[in-house]
């Protein structure tokens, strides 16, 4: 069976915080009726204006909203976090939610906010693994020591998570580290959603080859842009313009690889970053018979039993064409597909 995610934004251009909030109240609680298995955020940081920060705090706030949907992220900066407090909260939302926490984690790649954060951006990798040694310590519930070159920890987490032995671990990541990491730690690897469809199906392969040797199940997740309209045109009109400048800014923070994209060298500048060079197998987009058989497709040649879909982008759409696409979205796509 086929499930489906909603990807929030964390910040509306020109929209004040507390009105954001509302509407992604609003458009949570439209996901859960459409049949949206999750909602999850990304995590960044000194976005410009008013935005989304703390993906576990404004999760649990709409959590408390919801009753069936469950909550995570795609993906936590994860070497920006401490273990123990991680693994707290993540218990304390698990136990009040009754189970509905997903705990999406990736090495993160901003600069700036491993400085803002004192942490060493070179030594992320290892920051992760050790991040996970005590997370395990923590959600099992017994004394522990820890000895690592970035974590000292001693004691124990006293109150064991509610969803035994943890609740469901994600790792996002597109390297052979970290797709080793995914298969040996993880419950699902989480695809960006900068890579197309071929490399995601190869990176996929890498995956499971991983799982098998470590003796363990896969469980591939697509995490992709996407809109549903009248037609391919129509989303190009309003949808895939809003798209591009998320797109344009992941390429100017340099997470656009020519191991991955050949053409990256080809781009001088904002006219050489375009729709036809950047959408094939990354946008999912069209009128609804368009859209449901092109997730179909991606679903089985990557296979992918999960897909995380994001609507709406800082800039736009509206709240109101995004109440709308979810509505659409669940209709045309999550019901028919539910049965994959």
């Amino acid at each position: 069976m086929a499930r489906f995610g909603l990807v929030c934004p964390i910040q509306a251009r020109d929209v004040p915080l507390d009105r954001l909030l509302r509407e992604l109240a609003a458009e949570v609680q439209a996901a859960e009726r459409a049949g949206f298995d999750a909602f999850f955020f990304p995590e960044f940081h000194q976005s410009r204006g008013a935005s989304v920060v703390s993906p576990m705090t404004v999760g649990a706030w709409l959590l408390a909203r919801t009753e069936r949907i469950r909550m995570g992220a795609l993906v936590l900066a994860a070497p920006l976090h401490d273990p123990v407090r991680l693994a707290e909260e993540t218990i304390m939302l698990d136990w009040a939610s009754a189970g509905r926490v997903i705990i999406g984690l990736g090495s993160a790649h901003v600069p700036q906010d491993f400085a803002l954060y004192g942490r060493p951006r070179q030594a992320r990798q290892t920051i992760i693994d050790e991040l996970l040694d005590v997370l395990e310590r923590c959600f099992a519930g017994a004394p522990f020591d820890y000895h690592g070159a970035f974590f000292e920890r001693s004691g124990q987490i006293t109150t064991p998570p509610m969803t035994l032995p943890r609740p469901p671990l994600w790792i996002g990541a597109h390297g052979p580290r970290g797709l080793r990491r995914a298969a040996e730690r993880a419950d699902a690897w989480v695809c960006d959603p900068q890579r197309d469809i071929d490399h995601v199906e190869a990176l996929a392969d890498r995956y499971r080859e991983a799982a098998a040797q470590a003796g363990r199940p896969a469980e591939v997740v697509l995490f992709r842009e996407a809109w549903i309209g009248d037609s391919a045109a129509q989303c190009e009109s309003v949808w895939t313009p809003h798209a591009m400048k998320v797109h344009r800014l992941y390429y100017n923070v340099g997470v656009y690889l020519p191991e991955f994209e050949p053409w990256v060298a080809e781009v001088a500048d904002r006219a050489d970053f375009t729709l036809e060079r950047l959408a094939p197998g990354r946008f999912l987009y069209g009128a609804p018979d368009e859209v449901r058989e092109t997730a179909r497709d991606w679903l089985t040649r990557t296979g992918a039993g999960y897909m995380a879909v994001r609507l709406r982008h800082p800039t736009g759409p509206s709240h109101d064409d995004t109440l709308a696409a979810i509505a659409r979205f669940g209709e045309h796509v999550i019901e028919p597909l539910s049965t994959l």
